[in-house]
């Protein structure tokens, strides 16, 4: 669900991302104009493999209603950028600062 939210939320952005074919130990690529990020995407407080390569980390953090449904507006999504380790919520602000340093 994460990492659908994120894919949603960065095609909003005008960045399109989509998942790779095999497993290649990222969620997304991420493409806008000719540059490509390589995004890991952890749902409510996953882990991360130190092996791992990626340019951004997404943090998603789902919240859900007193009956148990998603809630979208609720949801909060931050972006880490691997090369500053700079966290901040996902705005079209900071995406544009993380693809145009």
């Amino acid at each position: 669900m994460g990492e659908l939210l994120v894919q949603l939320r960065l095609l909003e952005f005008g960045i399109q991302a989509s998942c790779p074919l095999k497993d290649t130990g990222n969620d997304l690529i991420a493409i806008k104009g000719e540059k490509i990020k390589l995004i890991q995407v952890k749902t409510n407080g996953g882990r991360i493999k130190k092996e791992r390569i990626f340019h951004i980390l997404a943090h998603v953090a789902l919240k859900y209603d007193k009956k148990g449904g998603l809630s979208l507006d609720e949801t909060r999504i931050h972006m880490t950028d691997m090369t500053t380790g700079t966290r901040k919520p996902l705005t079209r602000e900071w995406v544009c600062e993380i693809w145009n340093p």
